[in-house]
């Protein structure tokens, strides 16, 4: 074990996992020490080879900059303590901080895959498989993935975020309340509009870890904050999942009257009240087909799913009738009710256990 100040750092396989605690700055102290290879591999692996020629680098620091510039006080002095200890500046930490944003600039697919299971289709407790799919280059980053376990000072609920290193925010996340929430592109049904001027949407999903308790008062959050570009979002304890499909000028809570006890999450929204038709399946990343997979799967292995059989389904690929692809860098399944998240690097990590309540639960001082 690493340890710098108040903070900690394990390995499980490639997966680095960090706990953190104190201050909102110290803990950017810690993560940037215990993490300063990985941030700096990034760096100059990922950002170096996004930005190419000078004047293409000067143009997407710019869209670092605006990403991070609506970013709430508490995770700008995160961001701050990580320049003091990691070896990078605060402008090169907000490049790596970006890199997806910068990433999805080159309009390449973004094509998640979600399923939650619990009811009549679980044999159990609720189950959440998810697929995070992105640049198949990604794949070289596999050694700078990280758990990262907040445990704020100041009174908010403790968080855990899984992805790359030096992304603050959440595109997967747990608190210790034993909600977990997971994002997909919306962009097929929401459009491609992307503002500025609002905080990014994936910096509030944190947020809302932070703060929201119980399902009911994170669906308050959602309905009271407007998205800067068109997300679907799934949020599960451990009895139940809601998915919510957030495009820039509204938010809707998916209704399910045909499978009580399945949410499956694609890239298109299927809400039907919004009145769209649904995209074009071969220009929007395969989203119908993968949803139909999904969809069958549950079908077929209802009453027996737990987190093997999710494991199963999520090992699926889509010649398979799965929803797996060769874009998909990650996997997780989470058992909420147990705090227990598999990870997956597909071809690299099997799934791995990682115990979330003892990473989660509140530090003694």
């Amino acid at each position: 074990m690493d340890t710098f100040e108040k903070g900690s750092k394990t390995k499980n396989g490639k997966l680095s996992v960090i706990e953190l605690s104190g201050t909102w700055r110290e803990m950017g102290r810690q993560y940037g020490a215990l993490m300063a290879d990985e941030l700096r591999d990034i760096y100059e692996r990922g950002v170096k080879r996004l930005t190419g020629a000078a004047e293409n680098a000067e143009e997407l620091a710019l869209t670092a900059a605006k990403f991070f510039a609506n970013y709430p006080y508490k995770f700008k002095s995160l961001m701050r303590g990580m320049s003091e200890t990691s070896g990078l500046t605060l402008d090169e930490l907000k490049s790596v901080n970006a890199i997806e944003v910068i990433a999805a600039q080159s309009l390449a697919p973004q094509q998640c895959s979600g399923i939650a299971v619990w009811g009549d289709y679980s044999d159990g407790p609720l189950v959440y498989g998810r697929n995070y799919d992105y640049l198949p280059w990604f794949r070289e980053l596999d050694d700078d993935l990280v758990l990262a376990c907040f445990h704020p000072g100041d009174g908010s609920l403790s968080v855990a975020t899984l992805g790359y290193a030096g992304e603050i925010y959440a595109v997967n996340g747990m608190n210790e309340k034993g909600i977990f929430l997971e994002l997909n592109n919306g962009m097929p049904s929401g459009g491609a509009l992307w503002y500025d001027s609002r905080v990014p949407a994936v910096v509030e999903l944190f947020s809302f870890l932070l703060e929201a308790s119980t399902l009911d008062e994170i669906e308050s959050f959602f309905k009271t904050t407007k998205a800067n570009f068109a997300y679907i979002v799934g949020v599960a304890d451990g009895q139940t999942a809601r998915c919510f499909e957030w495009p820039v000028f509204e938010v809707k809570r998916r209704e399910s009257h045909s499978r009580l006890g399945l949410t499956v999450l694609t890239n298109h929204f299927t809400e039907f009240s919004w009145g769209l038709p649904r995209p074009d399946d071969k220009r929007f990343w395969m989203t119908r087909t993968r949803r139909q997979n999904l969809l069958t799967l549950a079908k077929h292995f209802k009453g027996t799913i737990n987190d093997k059989v999710m494991k199963d389904i999520m090992d699926t690929r889509i010649e398979d009738l799965g929803a797996t692809t060769d874009m998909t860098v990650y996997q997780l399944v989470v058992v909420p009710e147990r705090y227990e998240l598999w990870f997956k690097l597909p071809g690299v990590q099997d799934w791995s256990l990682i115990d979330m309540r003892a990473l989660l639960k509140p530090r003694e001082e």
